[in-house]
């Protein structure tokens, strides 16, 4: 039996985790804070139509070790995620961030540990959350491991194994950093744009001049991810717009424009203004994400 710690049920996060819950071999813990907890006792959740039956609790209710604890929250949710964990972990478990963006990993390895943290990220997943309704009709490609996976860890294969069992399609790539910032790119690119201009992912995708833009803004990742010694080539681009990109729902919404819409503060300042950070400790000019990021500011300020 392997134990498994989930924070953060949003769109990804409830995927996930109604997909781990259908796996008897896996006991699976939805840690929260009190007040979260009522209010999903109550309400509930739904994954496509169909009710969960998730355990839903607080730190002082976990009774078992943890083996695993894998975060799906906002990055701007991560601190609060890392004091809930605190109570339920020993020397012995191995924290998972799936979050988007290049800074989770070195956040948990500041409060945890470096040895104990695996790099991840979700790519092509299109689920959407309304209240406690998720939807959502590909759950895309869960990948993670150690920084380096030359020689895969025992503790990579025994998750894997977890994710299999789950139905959860998964790939531990050589270099999980590259891969870490293959996503940083798409998320760069497609976040900011479809956010200023309220488009879904297929309105994104039919659109000629919304894809230059965020094809433009991809660019200046690579540029800005070479300085810093990550191997993305011009080419992934292309590649990430023709075989995921076209396998997302089209009226799918991506994680920025759900917060817009919802006027919560978005992760904007993990995507284009950390490519802004990066850029000029390198000389970089970097103007397609300035812009993106300034649009996206001003929209919050209206909130």
């Amino acid at each position: 039996m392997t134990t498994i710690a989930m924070i953060g049920i949003g769109a990804v996060g409830a995927v996930y985790t109604n997909l781990l819950n259908q796996d008897e071999t896996t006991e699976l813990y939805c840690v929260m804070d009190d007040k979260r907890k009522e209010r999903y006792v109550r309400e509930g959740m739904n994954v496509n139509g169909k009710e969960t039956k998730l355990n839903y609790v607080t730190p002082s209710e976990v009774n078992k070790e943890i083996d695993y604890v894998i975060f799906t929250v906002k990055n701007t949710q991560l601190h609060a995620a890392m004091d809930l964990a605190q109570s339920i972990v020993d020397e012995r478990t191995t924290f998972l961030s799936l979050l988007n963006g290049i800074d989770s990993e070195r956040e948990l390895s500041e409060r945890f540990g470096e040895d104990r943290v695996l790099y991840g990220l979700t790519n092509g997943i299109d689920a959407t959350k309304n209240l406690h309704d998720v939807f959502y009709t590909y759950p895309g490609t869960l990948y993670f491991g150690e920084k380096r996976n030359e020689q895969v860890t025992e503790r990579v294969q025994q998750l894997q194994a977890v994710f299999e069992r789950a139905q959860i399609p998964s790939v531990v790539p050589v270099d999980m950093e590259r891969q870490l910032w293959h996503k940083f790119m798409v998320n760069v690119g497609v976040n900011a744009v479809t956010a200023i201009s309220r488009s879904t992912h297929g309105v994104l995708r039919d659109s000629e001049e919304l894809l230059n833009v965020s094809k433009r803004a991809m660019n200046e990742v690579i540029q800005v991810a070479n300085t810093s010694n990550i191997a993305l080539t011009e080419s992934m681009i292309d590649e990430f717009f023709e075989n995921v990109w076209t396998k997302v729902g089209y009226s799918g919404k991506t994680s920025m424009l759900q917060d817009i819409e919802a006027k919560r503060k978005s992760e904007n300042d993990y995507f284009a203004k950390r490519v802004i950070e990066v850029a000029q400790k390198h000389g970089i000019s970097v103007p397609v994400n300035e812009t993106l990021y300034a649009f996206v500011h001003h929209e919050e300020k209206r909130f």
